[in-house]
């Protein structure tokens, strides 16, 4: 992936991630491990409990399911 961090942002425990750029993916399988990794990055601070992600203004599951 060639990704940069557009924004972050941590309102009342939840983390936006904006990202932007473009998204590659392994295949169906590989989608998970790349949410879990930059949602567990997020969550390792204890202001943060739930974790939103966006690439190029979509949630990322929804850039992934177009790949």
């Amino acid at each position: 992936s060639n990704l940069t961090i557009d924004s972050v942002a941590v309102a009342n425990k939840v983390a936006t991630i904006k990202l932007k750029g473009t998204l590659s993916s392994g295949g169906t399988c590989d989608d998970p491990r790349i949410i879990a990794q930059l949602e567990q990055t997020a969550l390792q601070f204890s202001t943060v409990t739930s974790v939103q992600v966006y690439v190029n203004n979509k949630k990322i599951q929804d850039a992934l399911s177009t790949k």
